[in-house]
């Protein structure tokens, strides 16, 4: 009773989204997430793969066509290359899957829920079996106000808004495009083999969290910097695809691939895919031009690709693409053997940052004086924060109750399992390596891919480690620290739960 509760409740949820109403969850509904689920809620589906597997992939252009369209770092410039929304669907009988990645810098909840609904209605694929996710490119346009923030002025309170403007259409134009994508590629479907592969990329991904001589944590220290002692984490030097190739004549139609490196290596006021573009264009190369790259950035919340030591030049996004593109060379694939299909989606309560009432009213003081003893960028972002989890709260957390502190709020963790080898996992925020590195080393499968920025925006979600050291994630993060380890732990069960069958 409980779990139909919440699925009656989430239907009613996400038709407001595509009504493009205001979204303001009542305390009913605060109630019934609490009673019925408890910590966790979770739906699955399982089907038996049989050799008749169908897959097929798309992309369609998203780039904003107004001129000067905003821009994650401003107004826009041009277009250097094109964004696309690029999706996957993997079918056998009326199950499916479908993987729908976005030249975005991260995906808001109220678009991930506007486009899940429409393509479980339009093309059958069940809502908890589609990941939305971003690249996270930093040369994409700044669709939607808390985007749009990051670099403006602070703006006043707001529930909720599904547009960045009364007269701007691009939001509700980009759902359509998102939406296609995944509707082409589930029209395009045929039947196919799968095969997998993975190669370590070295000199390209760094971790950029550094202890200083004098004990601090700083996040991009400068390159050669004499003050910094040492490093504080590791990278997960690893690229992994998997390789959709047409049954009828052994042609390559589409991969998905995924590497832990920030998607900003681009620069400029320019539009840019950055370097998933340019992987998208060396794969195309290896593969034939019409190969489609769905490419989901790796945990890389701490990971860019600047050597601090100064001994590795600093890779462009060109070479950065090229490198990836080599890495698994087309030889080194290996089929992937029969086995299950099967899907779990929990939902997590994760714990939110607390604020009081005195740092809300200088969070909304955009010339008050300096609260806390640093910098004015970390101070602009500690502003955001907490004006952020206010929202968070008259939108979309759950309220302590009493006896407790913090406000919780409902993540979704995704599990797909493809056959007995091949796994694919998906969390939001922009997770540190540690917990991705901790979500592979449990898995039960031979192969697994964690796919950051999943379904909606909350930011850094850092190690309860880090939390202790302070430093900029921390910072912005919005989750409280064990955030980050609730999600892996739920991850690792979902994964060992569907590992059981093989």
């Amino acid at each position: 009773m409980g779990l139909k509760y919440f699925t009656d409740f989430e239907t009613s949820f996400r038709i407001k989204v595509i009504n493009e109403k205001p979204i303001r969850p009542n305390r009913i509904f605060i109630l019934l997430f609490l009673i019925s689920l408890g910590e966790m809620a979770a739906s699955k589906s399982t089907f038996a793969q049989t050799p008749e597997i169908f897959g097929g992939a798309a992309q369609i252009e998203i780039t904003p066509q107004e001129s000067g369209y905003p821009h994650y770092r401003g107004a826009s410039t041009g277009t250097h290359d094109p964004l696309f929304a690029k999706a996957m669907v993997l079918m056998e009988g009326d199950e499916k899957f479908a993987i729908l990645v976005c030249d975005l810098l991260w995906i808001e909840r109220d678009l991930s829920i506007k486009v899940r609904t429409k393509i479980e209605a339009d093309m059958g694929i069940p809502y908890h079996n589609i990941i939305v996710s971003a690249t996270h490119t930093h040369t994409g346009p700044a669709y939607h106000p808390n985007i749009r923030e990051l670099t403006g002025k602070l703006r006043i309170p707001f529930d909720t808004i599904n547009t960045t403007g009364e007269n701007d259409s691009y939001p509700t134009w980009l759902a359509e495009k998102m939406v296609e994508a995944v509707s082409k590629a589930h029209d395009n479907a045929v039947p196919v083999m799968l095969e997998s592969g993975s190669g370590l990329v070295d000199d390209i991904a760094f971790n950029r969290r550094f202890l200083m001589k004098d004990g601090k944590m700083t996040t991009n220290p400068g390159v050669m910097n004499p003050q910094i002692s040492r490093t504080t984490g590791p990278v997960d030097p690893v690229f992994e695809i998997l390789l959709l190739r047409k049954k009828s004549d052994n042609r390559p139609i589409a991969g998905l691939s995924n590497f832990a490196v920030h998607a900003d290596t681009f620069g400029g006021t320019a539009f840019s895919a950055d370097y998933p573009g340019f992987l998208a264009k060396g794969l195309a190369s290896m593969y034939g031009d019409q190969f489609v790259s769905v490419f989901a950035a790796g945990a890389c919340g701490n990971i860019n690709h600047v050597d601090v030591s100064g001994s590795i030049p600093r890779p462009s996004s060109e070479v950065i693409g090229k490198a990836l593109a080599q890495a698994v060379e087309p030889d080194q694939l290996k089929a992937l053997g029969i086995g299950k299909f099967e899907s779990l989606s929990s939902i997590v309560y994760a714990p939110l940052q607390h604020f009081t009432q005195k740092e809300l009213e200088w969070a909304h003081q955009e010339e008050a004086p300096p609260l806390y003893v640093e910098s004015a960028f970390l101070e602009r972002r500690r502003r955001l924060k907490i004006r952020s989890l206010e929202r968070m709260r008259r939108t979309e957390a759950i309220p302590p109750t009493i006896g407790e502190r913090p406000w919780k709020i409902p993540l979704e963790v995704q599990v797909f399992r493809i056959g007995n080898e091949f796994a694919i996992v998906g969390v939001p925020g922009e997770v540190f390596v540690e917990l991705g590195l901790a979500i592979k080393e449990k898995s039960p499968f031979k192969q697994t891919l964690v796919i950051e920025l999943t379904n909606c925006h909350i930011a850094y979600v850092p190690t309860m480690e880090a939390f202790s050291g302070g430093g900029y994630e921390t910072v912005n993060s919005r989750l409280a620290p064990g955030g980050g380890e609730l999600l892996v732990k739920t991850a690792i069960k979902m994964l060992e739960e569907l590992g059981k069958s093989n």
